[in-house]
């Protein structure tokens, strides 16, 4: 069986990676010194945006077009000692590359930068997990695909019930179109997906325990033999082979004999993957509540650098009622509604998984954990990162920018932790930042850190206090007025206008679509009827937080 007897390199290097990943998704055009090294993580360095260069990762260039920018990016890792470059192809000729210090890997310039992140870093883990226990992991899957190529004479994918892309074998470059399309993004496209559930490919699949032949399915596309992975009744994924034509009858029982041993594998990926996501979980959720002890907090990997927090959650309906709630235990730490229906909480599980994914591929020294009504992200930085709450904000801005499950969600940003001991701290911080986020009245933008909300944060501890009081929404100038004016009013109205424009009659006026000197007869209207002096910093402080409160009132329902 494969992997019983082998033994097993120091590390995964450069060269096994490419050769391993294919041509369809990359090729080592440089061979640097380093291309036989082991290594050990992987890193993305965007203009702007640099990542942790270090001996043994695997850097992606990402948004490395020009000769400048890789001859920058070549001298920085030299300086480190980090010895392999990924870049989107064709990788510049010539002078560039001449004598180049670094391996460089050639990336298919199709590819997301995402699936290949996240594709080496599986790879890696596997590797770890494989100098601990000689079988299981997706990189073992990709040796078993391998060795089912060399009996079934075709180039092979071992895909999960939806058709995710859980490993491929060598000689794609030999497949199809489809196929490419496939190992690119990680599953089976749509369209190829419709074609063979029209010819009812997946129907045979799963009423036979053999072998299924399909004819081509549109030009240009190879012939394909597949067989169900199952466990008992549940079927767990495919084994997919492009023959050129019916294999023969040997062949076909070579893969009905590897289909159990591929389901093994399958089942002890998903029973892994299940129990590590929830041990991680449970040990993020006792690091934010305090309650992990140092041995715990270490076992999440974070490092012993700087931990920022991230909180994210959907913004407040303004219909929805809900009150303010001052405690943190919940999750969002105020404002949770209590009868959250189904469909809310599964589209905030999708949004965890989706933030998971996304840390995983950009960020791998994080994780993620779900609690009542909020999403949170412990991420880690390297010890002396200049600054890693600045760094933790573009992570979520570019998260959100790129996820279509982001819709009207808000993320707010803390920190930084000293270490992962001490995430509790900043906890309550976020919470209350996050709270304000998601009040209808506060504007974008959707990503601040706690600083760039306080004002909101200010605002809100100021309705609660008065709420709890039993204060009166309204006294002295403003009481005044609005006896005079009506909550609505015009003076009203103009007084609100006037004190956002920080007191510039002209700005004011601009906003209310006014001319100026109706601006200025107004204010003495104001100052004759509610005896509001202008001058007087305290009344005129008051009167701006009394309406700011009422507006957050008026904006919950």
């Amino acid at each position: 069986m494969p992997g019983a007897d082998r033994v097993l390199p120091a590390g995964l290097t450069a060269r096994q990676l490419v050769r391993d990943m294919g041509p369809a998704l990359m090729r080592l055009v440089i061979e640097g010194p380093a291309a036989d090294d082991p290594l050990s993580a992987v890193t993305i360095h965007a203009p702007g945006e640099p990542g942790e260069l270090e001996p043994g990762a695997v850097v992606l260039g990402v948004g490395v077009t020009t000769d400048r920018a890789l001859l920058d990016l070549i001298a920085a890792m030299g300086r480190v000692g980090a010895g392999v470059l990924a870049v989107k192809g064709p990788v510049p000729a010539g002078s560039v590359v001449a004598g180049c210090p670094v391996a460089v890997i050639e990336v298919n310039p199709e590819a997301s930068w995402m699936h290949v992140a996240a594709t080496i870093r599986e790879y890696l883990l596997d590797y770890s997990r494989a100098q601990i226990r000689p079988d299981g992991g997706t990189g073992e899957l990709f040796r078993l695909a391998n060795t089912i190529r060399a009996s079934i004479g075709g180039p092979v994918t071992i895909e999960d019930r939806s058709s995710a892309l859980l490993a491929w074998s060598a000689g794609q470059d030999k497949a199809d179109s489809s196929r490419i399309e496939t190992i690119l993004g990680r599953a089976v496209q749509h369209r190829w997906l419709t074609a063979l559930r029209e010819r009812g490919a997946f129907e045979q699949l799963h009423a036979s325990a053999d072998p299924v032949y399909v004819d081509s399915i549109a030009p240009g596309q190879l012939p394909r033999v597949a067989i169900a992975v199952r466990a008992g009744a549940d079927i767990l994924g495919y084994v997919w082979a492009a023959v050129s034509e019916l294999p023969g009858e040997d062949r076909l029982r070579e893969l009905r004999r590897f289909a159990p041993v591929v389901a093994l594998h399958l089942s002890t990926i998903r029973a892994e993957t299940t129990h590590a996501r929830h041990e991680r979980r449970e040990l993020a959720a006792a690091v934010l509540g305090g309650s992990a002890d140092r041995a715990g907090a270490r076992r999440l990997r974070l490092g012993t650098g700087p931990v920022c927090v991230l909180a994210a959650a959907a913004r407040m309906r303004e219909d929805n009622g809900a009150g303010p709630d001052t405690g943190h235990s919940a999750g969002l730490g105020a404002g949770q509604d209590a009868g959250t229906d189904a469909s809310e909480a599964a589209e905030l599980r999708r949004f965890e998984d989706a933030m998971e994914l996304y840390l995983a591929a950009v960020h791998p020294r994080s994780v993620t954990v779900a609690k009542t009504g909020a999403v949170y992200a412990l991420v880690g930085w390297p010890a002396g990162t200049a600054a890693p709450l600045d760094s933790s904000l573009r992570l979520a801005r570019d998260f959100l920018g790129r996820s279509p499950r982001a819709g009207d969600y808000v993320v707010a940003v803390g920190g930084p932790a000293e270490s992962v001991e001490q995430v509790a701290r900043v906890r309550p911080g976020v919470d209350a930042a996050l709270r304000a986020l998601r009040q209808p009245a506060c504007p974008d933008p959707a990503v601040r850190t706690v600083d760039d909300a306080m004002l909101s944060i200010l605002l809100l501890q100021l309705v609660d206090a008065a709420d709890s009081l039993g204060l009166p929404q309204t006294t002295g100038a403003l009481r005044r007025l609005r006896e005079h004016d009506g909550g609505d009013g015009v003076l009203t109205t103009t007084l609100a206008a006037y004190l956002d424009a920080a007191g510039v009659t002209e700005v004011a006026a601009d906003a209310l679509r006014i001319h100026v000197n109706t601006m200025r007869y107004r204010l003495r209207r104001i100052r004759e009827v509610a005896g509001l002096d202008f001058a007087d910093a305290d009344a005129v402080l008051l009167a701006q937080l009394q309406l700011r409160v009422d507006a957050l009132r008026t904006a919950r329902g």
